[in-house]
């Protein structure tokens, strides 16, 4: 019986996690909502084409999983 017990308490612990996880994440969303419409910059970042991809598809020296120069030989 007391196995069972154990296991409903668990249960009722996860459950308990995931509701405050829940409530916080409600909280918030309603206290710093995101912007519905997009601002001018916004617009003008996403109006700038993209970097050109070199013949190893990779997108610039910025790149953040470049192949080091050893491996591109």
């Amino acid at each position: 019986m007391d196995d069972v017990l154990g296991l409903i308490a668990l249960a009722g612990y996860i459950v308990g996690i995931v509701g405050l996880a829940a409530a916080i994440t409600y909280v918030v969303i309603r206290i710093f909502p995101t912007q519905r419409t997009p601002t001018k910059d916004a617009d003008d970042a996403a109006a700038e084409p993209e970097k050109k991809r070199g013949s190893s598809g990779e997108s610039g020296e910025g790149s953040l999983f470049r192949r080091s120069k050893r491996q591109r030989g």
